[in-house]
């Protein structure tokens, strides 16, 4: 199963990414992709993300009454990355520690995709990924609605420390399966 999920994302990166959407970021006033100078090194560790509990919830207006999220079920690590499966989770707010600092001007790619979205009546599904109070990806995404792969570039206009927290937030209606691949930052190189 998860040799054929690789497949179906890397098949989704050929043909259906965002990159160029202006929500997405990375452009500069002429439209060119900045240059990176740096190195790309993780920002977060797929293993690392535990829930989130509703007081430090940064989107707590979007939680449910009584959110069911079970590890296993709704959430786990797969090898292609942090994967929920809205199955079996009615709402993901998960958390950890950024791995490095982010300064103002570097580059950060993240990579979400989901497979088809499917529901037993149209909804929206909405996907949000933050560092520190910074949103990084925002999407609004139609149920039903095709395979999609959200990737991401943009320039840093924020500092971020070390240690401070990256969020995922992720709800939709369904039985629906999202994989947060990566979130890379640029570092110096020495």
């Amino acid at each position: 199963m998860t040799s054929r999920r690789l497949f179906f994302a890397c098949a989704l990166a050929a043909g259906c990414g965002d990159a160029g959407s202006p929500s997405s970021g990375g452009t500069d006033s002429t439209g060119s992709v900045a240059e990176i100078d740096g190195t790309m090194v993780d920002l977060v560790k797929p293993q690392a993300w535990v829930q989130l509990g509703a007081d430090a919830d940064p989107l707590r207006d979007h939680r449910p009454a009584s959110v069911e999220c079970p590890l296993g079920v709704g959430w786990l690590v797969e090898v292609t990355g942090f994967e929920v499966n809205t199955g079996g989770c009615n709402y993901g707010a998960f958390t950890q520690p950024s791995l490095r600092e982010i300064v103002p001007g570097a580059q950060i790619s993240l990579n979400l995709y989901h497979f088809d979205l499917v529901a037993a009546e149209p909804a929206t599904a909405h996907a949000v990924i933050m560092a520190g109070d910074h949103v990084l990806l925002e999407r609004e995404v139609e149920i039903p609605g095709k395979a999609m792969v959200h990737d991401v570039d943009l320039v840093a206009d924020f500092a971020l420390a070390a240690g401070e927290p990256v969020v995922f937030h992720l709800h939709d209606h369904g039985q629906n399966t999202w994989t947060l691949a990566s979130i890379q930052v640029e570092v110096e190189d020495p």
